[in-house]
């Protein structure tokens, strides 16, 4: 039998299992693997965001059997990746084997993240992921709940772009409604930009 989804606050002893989570949920992402067509540096890329922004200034929640993962950004709190080596040396690797296509890409994403990101305060819900093997388990809902309840204690909207229709009616079951839709440039994958209002 399965064990029901308990969530807690990751720590940076958790950092490993929070990269090999994300890594493996978001390996199929289509926004992620069109931006990063790489994905032997998915865990480069989570190990750089949740050691130097998540886990320092954003909230990182864990399913305790490490499961699924959730990184938020509180209200005043920007997605800033401080430029360090680790960054550069990721970008290198992804120009080396792909081109520079991906550096592209990367500023069309930003950009049009950028234009649909409410001014008003709130949580931002950037990452959330369940393991491929841990799907369908209840852990994504209970990791949506955690967050939206922390939102709500503290009477503030909350945010998140979407990047696949298979996620938008759980999206939605939370309270998120979209705002807007667009393709991420053309012949790109497509993203759903949401606001929840509090509870």
């Amino acid at each position: 039998m399965e064990q029901a989804p308990v969530i807690r606050d990751a720590t940076d002893d958790d950092l490993d299992t929070l990269v090999t989570t994300l890594s493996d949920a978001f390996s199929d992402d289509p926004v992620l693997n069109w931006v990063i067509p790489e994905k032997r540096l998915y865990p480069d890329f989570f190990r750089i965001i949740v050691r130097d922004v998540y886990l320092p200034r954003g909230l990182a929640h864990l399913d305790s059997e490490g499961r699924g993962a959730a990184l938020w950004l509180p209200p005043g709190e920007k997605f800033e990746i401080p430029p360090r080596l680790a960054m550069l040396g990721m970008i290198a690797k992804l120009v080396l084997r792909r081109g520079p296509t991906p550096l592209k890409r990367i500023r069309q994403q930003g950009g049009l993240f950028e234009k649909h990101h409410p001014i008003a305060p709130h949580y931002y819900l950037q990452f959330v992921g369940c393991r491929r093997s841990d799907q369908g388990k209840g852990v994504g809902s209970a990791l949506m709940k955690h967050g939206t309840r922390i939102a709500d204690e503290a009477g503030m909207p909350a945010y998140l772009e979407s990047s696949s229709s298979l996620n938008l009616p759980l999206d939605q079951r939370h309270g998120f409604e979209v705002q807007a839709e667009e393709d991420v440039a053309e012949g790109g994958p497509r993203a759903w930009f949401m606001w929840r209002e509090p509870r």
